[in-house]
């Protein structure tokens, strides 16, 4: 009796060919399902932050930050402190250039505050004439010139020397009755306070009695990243809602830059 052979199948190709297919499926779906739970994640938590925060900062804490970050950088002046009011605040400021010592005072309204990685800067508009509380001179030449100039500047040019003062001992820059102060060149070399910037900035400010309320906002894409540099995600992992640039300029812009 002549048997007959059946022709046989790898069978076992077979199944390893199948259980490659599944687990190419398998790997595509578990990427899908982790990276739709990052983007979720992600989206939940910014919603959460997503509106501004008041951050209240009281007039002694503003007035140690002016003597830390102005005061000591710059050897003109003695003295820069601020007394906080509803909407409004007054700055005193005792300054000694060229053989003149002079305390002064002037009132001034917040128009507006942005800190954050790139920019930080306050912008003041000056509503009263400056008063000169103090006034010491080397000669009596020279206080008599001092005089005089503040009487021209107010009775003829209708305008105010102190924004003139502050720009001319390089503290800020004034246009018109606006004085921009831009504090960069200070904050810059406090790498703590950068830090904090790449992951909160302040879109503005109310000046309330005895204290500044900045109205500040948490930065969540910048908190998903890993020692401020490098992201938890990398765009080779193609996560859209991590592209971008991640570093600062390396300076605020100058009013003067801006025309």
């Amino acid at each position: 009796m002549q048997s007959t052979q059946q022709p046989t199948t790898d069978t076992t190709s077979e199944s390893y060919a199948d259980f490659d297919d599944n687990l190419k499926f398998s790997v595509s779906d578990i990427w899908s399902y982790v990276t739709d739970k990052v983007k979720t994640v992600y989206n939940k938590a910014t919603n959460s932050v997503d509106d501004e925060f008041s951050l209240p900062v009281s007039q002694q804490q503003v007035n140690d930050a002016l003597e830390k970050f102005v005061t000591k950088n710059v050897k003109q002046i003695h003295e820069l402190r601020v007394e906080l009011h509803d909407d409004w605040f007054r700055l005193y400021c005792t300054v000694d250039v060229a053989g003149i010592y002079a305390e002064v005072a002037s009132n001034f309204g917040l128009v507006h505050v942005q800190v954050d990685r790139d920019v930080q800067r306050f912008v003041f508009a000056q509503q009263t004439y400056t008063d000169v509380l103090k006034l010491h001179c080397e000669s009596f030449l020279k206080r008599t010139g001092v005089k005089l100039a503040i009487w021209f500047y107010h009775s003829v040019l209708k305008k105010d020397p102190l924004g003139f003062i502050l720009n001319k001992i390089n503290i800020a820059k004034p246009k018109d009755n606006i004085i921009y102060l831009d504090i960069n060149r200070w904050l810059k070399r406090n790498k703590k306070i950068i830090s904090t910037l790449h992951k909160v900035q302040v879109n503005y400010g109310i000046v309330e009695e005895e204290q500044l309320v900045l109205k500040t906002k948490v930065n969540m894409r910048d908190l998903l990243t890993n020692n401020g540099t490098e992201d938890l995600i990398t765009p080779k992992d193609e996560p859209e809602l991590l592209k971008g640039p991640t570093h600062p300029i390396s300076d605020a812009i100058t009013p003067s830059e801006e025309g």
